[in-house]
Formats: structure tokens, sequence, C-alpha cells
């Protein structure tokens, strides 16, 4: 019997043991909270775990469920501290002593402190420690270390968690057409917005700073630009451009952005200090036409002429229409104008408002335009007219057509719709049922008699 009360005795002990221990140890883990950050916030996660990118500087933040004085945190390749040697590519230490001459302290015992005393803080019960660690990783695409962060707290680990340790990792992604078009109009102050947008992505995991020189290109304006990338940012960019009421034309603006990676991020060593170049970022060609809408600008090869003319419109047979065309540009020009006479006729030719005959010369100024204003027969339904335009110029010539489709004529209702003709026809009409109506009438009285 006494030997059986001893045997529950030491059971029940031993449940109080391990009731104890889960319950010191759950309390532990209570203790403290963590987060890890770089050094404006950005937070990356692997596999559901914090990142920890090598050779970046970063801040372990961690809350303490009460005030403390002294706190440490181990930072160790895998689930158990190391065994063997202690070095750089395994095993890191920092810790906060408030009595100590040097608060905050490196004690992994390496030739360089991975540790930026001036920007580690505390408030109240939170510890931020700015630390780092060596970029020693092999240089393989997407290479990942599991590793181990223990807090600690009068020898105590208070808080444990697993971090996915990469190596430094840069790139971008560019979504982007080959050109984007603006249209804008002649001698005009106007903004324009590109009738497409680009991409630029952050596909690596520090963070990209990409810059555009607006003094520069002081005509262009871009969207979400001169502005910090975090890892894994896609941002769409609009482009606008500011016309300085500019002379009609086809202008083609190739611009470059500047991408960057922050120094400060950085822990200085001959691995990280690659990062630290500069690079160009492509953007698509702005192709910028300065006319009139719906019209073709045509630069005239060999001279500083540009002619705006209407490649194609549809006319009605026996409709009689004006055509304009546009001339600008520096130099003496000949224009000769002419209708192929068989499907369309040309009546008559403006130079501005005052008629004239082809061809026409005159002197072209590049802060102007000149309107050319052909009035227009069609003649046979089912057609297509021809009007041909010879601009010559600085001793280049060029020829320049309009095709004109030409329908039937307008419909005889919608000619004829509220014509005298058609009123007459309702008058009578109308008269005609009105007698109508008096003879039934009156006969109808006349039988009721």
């Amino acid at each position: 019997m006494g030997k059986q009360k001893i045997k529950y005795g030491l059971v029940f002990f031993m449940l109080v043991l391990c009731f104890s221990a889960m319950v010191s140890t759950i309390s532990a883990a209570d203790d403290a909270t963590l987060s890890i950050s770089m050094l404006q916030g950005e937070q990356q996660t692997r596999f559901n775990r914090p990142v920890f990118v090598a050779g970046v500087w970063y801040y372990v933040n961690i809350t303490m469920d009460q005030s403390i004085n002294e706190l440490s945190v181990r930072f160790y390749k895998g689930i158990s501290l190391p065994t063997g040697n202690k070095n750089d590519t395994n095993y890191y230490e920092w810790r906060y002593e408030q009595n100590n001459a040097t608060v905050w302290n490196d004690v992994s015992g390496y030739d360089i402190d991975y540790i930026k005393q001036d920007f580690c803080m505390r408030n109240n019960a939170l510890f931020s420690f700015c630390v780092g660690m060596k970029d020693f990783m092999p240089n393989m695409v997407d290479y990942y270390e599991n590793w181990t962060l223990d807090v600690s707290h009068a020898g105590t680990i208070v808080h444990s968690e697993r971090i996915v340790v990469e190596k430094p990792k840069t790139g971008i992604s560019l979504s982007k057409p080959t050109s984007i078009i603006f249209h804008v109009d002649p001698f005009t102050v106007m903004d324009a917005q590109g009738d497409n947008f680009f991409k630029i992505g952050n596909i690596g995991n520090v963070p990209l700073y990409v810059n555009f020189d607006s003094e520069k290109y002081n005509d262009v304006e871009i969207t979400d630009i001169n502005k910090k990338f975090s890892p894994d940012d896609i941002i769409t960019h609009y482009v606008i451009v500011h016309s300085k009421s500019w002379p009609p034309g086809i202008k083609r603006i190739d611009i470059q952005l500047n991408g960057s990676y922050p120094q400060s991020y950085f822990v200085d060593t001959n691995a990280t200090v690659t990062l630290y170049t500069s690079f160009i970022i492509d953007v698509p060609q702005l192709v910028i036409y300065v006319g009139h809408s719906n019209y073709r600008i045509e630069e005239i090869p060999g001279a500083k002429i540009t002619f705006q003319y209407l490649e194609k419109l549809n006319m009605y047979e026996g409709e009689i229409k004006d055509i304009n065309a546009y001339v600008s540009g520096d130099g003496a020009v000949t224009v000769d104008v002419w209708a192929d006479e068989k499907n369309i006729s040309a009546l008559k030719l403006y130079d501005g408002s005052t008629e004239t005959q082809s061809p026409l010369s005159f002197t072209s100024t590049n802060t102007s335009e000149r309107t050319i204003v052909v009035k227009v027969k069609a003649l046979g339904e089912g057609k297509t007219g021809v009007l041909s335009y010879s601009v010559s110029g600085n001793g280049a010539t060029k020829i320049y057509t309009t095709q004109i489709t030409i329908g039937p004529p307008r419909s005889q209702d919608k000619e004829t719709e509220g014509s005298p003709a058609t009123i007459m026809q309702i008058i009578v009409i109308i008269a005609v049922l009105l007698v109508v109506v008096y003879i039934v009438v009156s006969y109808v009285k006349n039988k009721m008699r």
C-alpha cells in the first residue's frame, strides 16, 4: 500500500512538472511579439514567414508585455544553435542593455558590427534593433535559407520565430507598347494624354527608385514616377504632353528613366556594393502628331514644309463640298490642285478666303498655317473621285491624293421633306377629305328628314 502511494505521488509530481513546463512555455511565447521590416517599413513573406534579405539593414521590432532593461536577439541558421564554429554565415547576436555604456551592441564577435546603433530605438516596451547580416550567399537564382530568430530576456527565450533569409535580388518588369501616340492642335497651348500606357514592376526583393528628369523633358509629364517601388510593386504610368503652341508636324521624343537602389539600405560589404550602380529604363517612344483632327500630316523630304490633307472622305452624288488642306513651314511653296473631272469636278479654288487659280505660289512661315480650299462636286454614284495636290518647296515636290467615295443621291424623301410641293399635296388631300366629309354629313341629314 505504501509503495502504491509513492508510485501515485511520483506520477502526480511528473504531471505537475509537465504542466508547469507547458504553462511556462505558453507564457514565454506570449511575452513578446515580433515584426521585421526594412528601413522604411517594407515587409515581405515567403512560405508565410517573414523574409530577411542578406546584406540589407532591417528593423527587428520587439514588443514586450512589460518594461525591462535588457534584451537579447540571436539569429542563426536552421532550427537549433550551431554546435560547431559560429561565423557570419550561420550566427548573429545583438543585445540591448540599458545600464551599459553602449546600450545597443553587436556581440556576435566578428570584425564588422552588423548593427546601426544610431538607428536603434526604444519606446517604452517597444525595442527596435537596426541590424543586418553579411551577404554571403551563393549567386544562385531564388536561393534562400531557413533561419531562426530567438528573443531572450534574463536568459529565457520569450519568443522564437522561423525566418526565410534570401540573397539580394534585383530586376524590373517592363510592359510597354512600341510607341504612345498623341494628337495636338497646331499653334495651341494644351495638354494631351497618350493613347496608351506602360507598366514598371519591381521583381527584386529590395526597394527600387525610378526617377524622371522633368527639367530635361519639360514638355512631358509621367504619372506615378519619381518614387520608390517596393518589392512586388507593379505601377501603371500614363504620359501627358504639354503643347506650347507647336507648329504642325510630327514630333518624336525618346525618354529614358533612371533606376537605382538606395545605398542607405545596404550593409557596406563587397557583395552588395555592386547594387549601387544606377541603370537606364527605356520607355515607349512618344509620337506627337501636331495637326488638324483626321488629317494626314506629311513633312516634305528635303524641305521644311508640312502639308495636311484628308486621305479619304464620302460624298453623295450631286453634293458640293469645301475640302480644306493646310500648308506650313519656312520657305517658298507652290501648290497645284486638280480633280479627275470624271467622278468629281473642282469648281473653285481659294487661298484662305480669296478665290484664286491653280497653281498658287506663296511664302510659307512656321508661325501660321495657309488654308487652301477646293470646292468639289461629286458627279457619279458608285465611283471614286480623286483630288490631287502637287506640293513643291525648297526644290522638293510631292504629290498627295484625296480619295472620295461617291454614294447615291440623297433620298427623295429627305430632299422633298418640307418642300413647297409636299406641303401643297397635303393641303389638297385635306381639302378633298373635308369635301367628302361635308357631302356625307349633308346626305345623312337629308335622309333623316
